[in-house]
């Protein structure tokens, strides 16, 4: 017996299924617009969108696989969790529902669409469909960086402020040190993956090919920390296998030349502007050391954040949503100002003392990978150790019950590593489009060990490329 709604079979599962797909293209997307000149309100859709498209999916499923049902209850019962926690913040913080509400979308929108996708019949043509719009998203996120990188240096193409590198972020470019350069590059390299692992029927020279391109991106558009983060998330996948030595040592001989040949990279090839980069940071003396510049950068919330504690309450709870080093008070409560603070939403000093050390230092004004605002100090700051635990238990539901193989591991452990460094781990365009890969993988996976019969698969490039327009012509 199940809280879901049930409804004749052809009511509501292909149409759950469209309406899913669009609501992730309100945030994949929004970017692109803005950039070009459209309201930045328009980032803010999707907050509406994504969450009443995924309750008319969750309330209108007639699905009764017992482990699809498992999946979004336990994703919904840890939201609720989370969502408790925050209101509770709030109130012992005096954080407006602003805050709340937007707070909560930044950590729980990507599990909202997880649950929803749990709850869609992922099987035949229905599954083609949906996979192939989002390979279609991500594809034409990666040929507009190529575009980019092609046409603006030429200035063919607009650049709006900050680096070129900055701007050259395919669907996420916004300009002005945005980061939307890394998320964009994360995007790629997980489509890329993905697209190799699964899409078997396109020619193997064409999935390398993906993945080559991705790798491009993260030199041109200089994403040196999303390389990082990608190298951290395959050892820490390497160290999960140790229970397992057959798939260890073929993990650990793979993680082996790939770290070599990045040391040959880095001893040899010195007049290459990307190495050049990383050799000018490794190399700094006393940058690393525990009283030096970068670390003491790096750790400052948590030296600044104590200090605004009145109670043992903030403990446990936090300086509230949105009131410390998260994306929401670190950025968007800055960069929208005038939007968000005439409907209610509310600031804390702790944010802007923690800001205050970037822009009187040097190191984090020269690489982000030094900023003291990123997620794991955000959630701490704001819902305290009780808000971290219960985000921790969403993401174990997630790592448990959603991820079945080891793309899926790569993603989560990657991810991971990336709240370490910058808030993108609450970007919502990355972590919806990580929330579909990992959804379709389950699915994927689900329907293989249920034994049902995919839809006819292409043979060839040119017949993938006519489906694929077929579909899109179709809507």
């Amino acid at each position: 017996m199940t809280y879901i709604r049930s409804l004749p079979k052809n009511d509501g599962t292909l149409s759950n299924t469209t309406m899913l797909l669009w609501s992730f293209a309100t945030a994949f997307f929004p970017r692109l617009f803005t950039y070009f000149g459209a309201p930045a309100i328009l980032n803010f859709v999707h907050f509406g969108i994504v969450p009443i498209a995924a309750a008319i999916t969750l309330w209108t499923s007639r699905v009764r696989d017992r482990r699809q049902v498992r999946v979004a209850q336990d994703l919904l019962w840890a939201m609720g969790i989370l969502l408790g926690v925050m209101i509770t913040s709030a109130i012992i913080n005096q954080a407006s529902v602003v805050n709340v509400f937007l707070y909560f979308m930044f950590l729980a929108e990507p599990m909202m669409l997880m649950a929803a996708l749990m709850m869609v019949e992922m099987v035949g043509e229905r599954l083609e469909k949906f996979r192939k719009w989002v390979v279609g998203f991500a594809f034409f996120n990666l040929f507009l960086v190529v575009v980019q990188s092609i046409l603006m240096p030429i200035g063919i193409y607009p650049r709006r402020g900050g680096t070129l590198q900055d701007n050259i972020a395919g669907v996420f470019a916004s300009g002005g040190g945005s980061a939307g350069n890394y998320v964009s590059a994360t995007v790629s390299f997980y489509f890329a993956l993905y697209f190799l692992q699964t899409f078997k029927n396109v020619p193997l020279w064409i999935r390398v090919s993906t993945i080559l391109l991705s790798l491009y991106q993260l030199q041109v558009s200089d994403s040196k920390q999303t390389l990082a983060t990608f190298l951290a998330g395959g050892v820490l996948l390497v160290i999960t296998k140790l229970k397992r030595p057959g798939k260890f040592i073929g993990y650990l001989i793979v993680a082996v030349i790939v770290l070599y040949l990045l040391y040959w990279a880095y001893q040899n090839l010195q007049e290459v502007p990307f190495v050049q980069h990383i050799r000018n940071w490794a190399e700094r003396d006393g940058l690393y050391a525990p009283d030096g510049e970068g670390t003491q950068t790096k750790l400052a919330a948590f030296r600044i954040i104590p200090t605004h504690y009145k109670s043992v309450l903030n403990v446990l709870f936090g300086l509230g949503p949105g009131h410390s080093v998260s994306r929401l008070g670190g950025w968007v409560l800055r960069d929208y100002e005038s939007l968000l603070i005439p409907l209610g939403a509310t600031v804390h000093p702790a944010s802007a003392e923690v800001f205050r050390v970037v822009s009187d230092g040097w190191v984090a004004q020269q690489s982000t990978i030094f900023f003291p605002l990123f997620t794991w100090a955000g959630i701490w700051g704001d819902l305290g150790w009780l808000g971290l635990a219960a985000y921790l238990y969403m993401g174990w539901i997630v790592w448990s019950r959603v991820c079945v193989d080891d793309f899926g591991r790569f993603v989560v452990l990657s991810t991971v590593v990336l709240g370490f460094i910058l808030t993108q781990m609450e970007e919502p365009g990355q972590m919806l489009t990580a929330a579909c890969l990992l959804a379709l993988r389950w699915h994927e996976h689900n329907n293989q060990a249920r034994k049902v019969p995919s839809a006819p698969r292409p043979t060839g490039v040119a017949q993938y490329e006519h489906n694929f327009l077929d579909n899109v012509n179709s809507g």
